[in-house]
């Protein structure tokens, strides 16, 4: 390594002399030795020495002080004065050149090394130390938060320029200021002046956040939505130096959040509240009535007749173009606070609240009917359609809001049979359909004695791989000599029967047996092959970490035993927890929120994992992803179906897919049925995908053989 040149100046000839030949010795190259200041000037500009020893009574124009100051103002380098003797005067003026350290004449080899040892070291450190502060300072310029940054007395030291374009103010105008006068929040909703985050972390010696809501009040007096955090900063030594806060423009987040909440609550389609958000309408208006009597209501569920056949005729685009024609008609004839919604597919639902005469609610039937009757035209087609309506008031007291949809269902039925485009009011009559319900019971019951119940398993897979990670368990209907029936058919008899516990139950009893029955098989790794399940080729590693989806009702969280269930029939199967998900739909939320969550925390401990089920579909979505211990989420196939050439379908999805991943949670993406949607959600960075791209649910015995 090259020795480091060292500049002597030195009016005094035999010191300078004795200077250099000291140096020399200790392993330093001196060049030449300078007697004037205004020749050291232009010797260093040009030499650029790694250290300058400068005397500091020069004879001539410029002193020593003066040739150090020019010196160091072209070039980072170390000056060591060299003086006999010095006046305070000019010690103050050396002082203000920022010397590396004095020696004093006449000076000793080992004290010379000293000084000259502890200025590279000092000048190191110190070029270090601003490298580092540069680089820092260019990372919170170029972030995308505001930071700002107080001393001890709580007086502002340091904002960047997104905290400068977030409040207006410049760092100039804001150094040593009060953090109060620059950053004004406030509550959004109650207008109250909010705490100064920035301060109370100051004081209180620990993080602090400000509340959700609240609003900045810039200098030009805008308010902007922000989320904030600030904390103390302390020195390696433990000492409070001081606070810093970063703020964040949350306009864009608060935005994305109301439009999740909104398609949460609303139909992606026609822009009408959804089934979640109807009931929820429906129940508060069963409760009003238990609570007054005086108040009365009607609900009517309207099916489009024949609509099947369109979708059939002239394709889904049509159909769903003629759904959102026929949105706004409905509403033609409600008031403001009727409420009309799509329930699924062609059926809409419409509460008429605080009416108790029958024949009102007739009459808005009447014209409803009238209305869609009239022809709409969809991309050139002429369409003709019909409605069959069921009305039922609330004139005979209702506990459920269930009661009043199913019997306003029998209704609908019952005008769908009689004939197209009529409605049909329901009472106490309609014997016929009572009956065909307690048939319908008496099946299911027969069936679940007699073992007709059978569990069917589609894959869920890792979409970068294809390799299959878990499988769903389904239950289905096998009647003897009859086509297999899906749960749609029968899981809301059970729920309506009291049956759905015991039958989740059983259904998570033979998925545990089954998949510890394949594991004993040691297939190693799972595959597909033309959507069969089958062990990956060439993989012969330990046995599968296959995991078992089981669905769960919202019934389940009513009963106090749950957990202990579980944890028996995993004991039972010689399971391990984490080789389960349960699968929940947000309707545990919205009905037992607090049981959920304490269920849900002790199921928790049995080391399985909890799944968020159709996401986006149910109420208030985002606020169960962080009060609640979920660890997949579950994109409803609404969302998925589409979204190809849907781009709102596809910004939703990537929206979803960003927020679950912000919290830690993976994503599975339901209904994948092509190539482009696969490579679309692989691309947003989707773990996880279930459809009949892959596969469709195969019932156990088929995939044993499949595995031997």
């Amino acid at each position: 390594m090259k020795n480091k040149t060292i500049l002597v100046v030195e009016d005094e000839v035999v010191i300078a002399m004795d200077l250099q030949a000291t140096l020399i010795d200790l392993g330093y190259e001196v060049p030449e030795i300078i007697t004037a200041g205004e020749v050291a000037i232009q010797r260093a500009l040009k030499l650029r020495p790694d250290l300058v020893l400068m005397d500091i009574h020069l004879s001539g124009a410029v002193d020593g002080i003066a040739a150090a100051a020019a010196i160091t103002q072209e070039l980072d380098i170390p000056v060591i004065y060299l003086t006999a003797y010095a006046d305070e005067e000019t010690f103050q003026r050396a002082s203000l050149t920022t010397p590396f350290g004095y020696i004093l004449k006449p000076f000793e080899a080992r004290e010379l090394r000293a000084n000259i040892d502890i200025a590279f070291y000092k000048h190191s450190l110190e070029k270090t130390i601003k490298e580092h502060r540069q680089w820092l300072l260019a990372v919170l310029n170029s972030i995308s938060e505001g930071v700002a940054a107080s001393d001890t007395r709580g007086l502002i030291k340091f904002m960047n320029p997104v905290a400068e374009g977030l409040t207006g103010w410049s760092q100039a105008e804001a150094v040593g200021r009060s953090p109060t006068e620059i950053f004004h929040f406030v509550d959004e909703v109650t207008g109250n002046l909010i705490d100064n985050p920035l301060l109370r972390s100051l004081h209180e010696a620990h993080t602090v956040y400000l509340p959700e809501n609240a609003l900045l009040l810039t200098k030009q007096g805008q308010e902007i939505p922000v989320a904030d955090s600030a904390a103390p900063i302390y020195s390696d030594r433990g000492q409070l130096e001081g606070a810093v806060m970063v703020v964040r423009d949350s306009t864009e987040q608060r935005r994305l959040e109301t439009q999740l909440e909104h398609n949460a609550l609303h139909d992606t389609l026609t822009g009408l509240p959804n089934r979640a958000l109807f009931l929820d309408r429906l129940r508060q208006a069963v409760d009003r009535a238990r609570r007054s009597p005086e108040f009365g209501f009607g609900l009517m569920l309207l099916d489009l007749d024949r609509f099947k056949s369109i979708n059939d005729t002239l394709g889904h685009l049509i159909g769903d173009q003629l759904l959102v024609a026929i949105a706004p008609r409905l509403q033609t004839h409600l008031r403001s606070v009727d409420t009309v919604a799509r329930f699924g597919g062609d059926e809409f639902a419409v509460l008429l609240e605080n009416i108790s005469d029958v024949a009102v609610a007739c009459r808005t039937a009447e014209r409803i009917l009238d209305e869609i009757k009239q022809p709409f035209l969809v991309e050139n087609h002429e369409l003709l359609v019909t409605a069959s309506i069921g009305i039922v008031m609330n004139s005979i007291p209702y506990e459920q809001a269930t009661d009043l949809l199913r019997h306003a269902d029998i209704a609908m039925y019952r005008a769908k049979r009689r004939g197209h485009g009529d409605y049909e009011l329901f009472d106490t009559a309609m014997h016929r359909q009572a009956r065909e319900l307690m048939q319908r019971e008496h099946a299911l019951r027969q069936a679940i004695a007699h073992s007709e119940l059978v569990v069917h398993y589609q894959p869920i897979v890792a979409l970068a791989t294809e390799a299959v990670t878990s499988l769903e368990a389904l239950v289905r209907w096998q009647k003897p000599g009859a086509e297999l029936i899906y749960p749609d058919h029968f899981i809301a008899l059970a729920e309506e029967m009291g049956l759905i516990v015991t039958l989740d139950q059983w259904v998570l009893r033979q998925a545990c047996q089954q998949l510890q029955a394949w594991r004993q098989l040691g297939v190693g790794a799972w595959g597909l092959v033309d959507g069969q399940l089958s062990r990956q080729i060439g993989n012969t590693g330990p046995p599968p970490t296959m995991a078992i989806n089981v669905n769960l009702s919202t019934y389940h969280f009513t009963q106090k035993n749950l957990v202990d269930t579980f944890a028996d029939i995993l004991q039972e199967t010689n399971m391990d927890g984490h080789l389960l998900k349960l699968e929940i739909t947000e309707s545990v939320f919205i009905e037992n929120a607090k049981e959920a969550a304490s269920m849900l925390s002790e199921l928790k401990q049995l080391n399985v994992q909890i799944c968020l089920d159709d996401f986006g579909t149910g109420y208030s979505s985002l606020s169960y992803l962080h009060q609640f211990p979920i660890d997949i989420v579950k994109i409803d196939r609404s969302f998925i179906h589409g979204m190809e050439t849907d781009a709102e379908k596809l910004e939703i999805v990537r929206a979803i897919l960003d927020l679950c991943h912000t919290l830690g949670m993976a994503v599975t993406a339901e209904g994948i049925e092509t190539p482009a949607q696969r490579e679309i959600l692989l691309d947003l960075g989707c773990e996880y995908g279930q459809g009949y791209l892959f596969s469709r649910a195969i019932d156990g015995a088929t995939i044993t053989r499949t595995l031997g």
